[in-house]
């Protein structure tokens, strides 16, 4: 069994423009003459590996504490993409049995409009991408709407550098934090673990 880390460490993580700048602070430190270290730390909820619940973009919309775990852990298929992300790219690399997408692009890839109407048209349960958003700024809004109110989960912010495209088990839930419209995850693929979405 072969466990990959796709997690940026938060403190180095790309951050989407305006996003703030996580900081950690040492409240405690064992060098000082305290019997412990202690951290708080503040950041964004978007920053680095994270999921995305309906309440980022509806008000009366699932925070990311009632989302199911189930979304998260299980099979999934990488797929790999070259800048904007189409209909026709989701027709031709989107199994029949897919329901979680994890697509490897870089900062250049976003998801389409029509390539977002074409994932609703299957039963996925998430959607994740190695770029800060899985939109283009100038369209945000309507796809994020799209995929959330049609239940598809967001993972957004990981690292997929040295991943290879194709079936692996996906472990990424979020953390759970009451009311809040996105929580940091830490995400892993696996490779080794052989398992049916009826067993999962």
């Amino acid at each position: 069994m072969f466990i990959y880390d796709i997690t940026p460490d938060i403190m180095k993580a790309s951050l989407y423009p305006g996003d703030s700048v996580p900081c950690l602070e040492r409240r405690a430190a064992i060098a000082n003459g305290s019997e412990y270290n202690l951290s708080d730390i503040s950041m964004c909820l978007h920053t680095g590996a994270h999921i995305d619940a309906p309440l980022h973009y509806f008000d009366d919309g699932e925070s990311v504490d009632m989302l199911s775990v189930s979304k998260f852990v299980g099979r999934c298929v990488v797929k790999e993409a070259s800048g904007p992300i189409t209909a026709k790219w989701v027709e031709e690399n989107l199994p029949w049995d897919c329901k979680r997408l994890i697509i490897k692009c870089g900062s250049n890839g976003y998801l389409m409009d029509n390539a977002v109407f074409e994932l609703c048209r299957f039963n996925i349960e998430l959607v994740g991408i190695d770029a800060v958003s899985i939109a283009c700024a100038e369209n945000e809004g309507s796809v994020h709407r799209e995929l959330l109110n049609n239940g598809i989960a967001v993972l957004e912010g990981i690292n997929l550098t040295d991943i290879e495209p194709g079936e692996y088990f996906l472990f990424a839930p979020p953390l759970k934090i009451g009311g809040a419209e996105a929580a940091p995850c830490r995400a892993l693929l696996i490779k080794g673990i052989i398992a049916t979405e009826a067993q999962l």
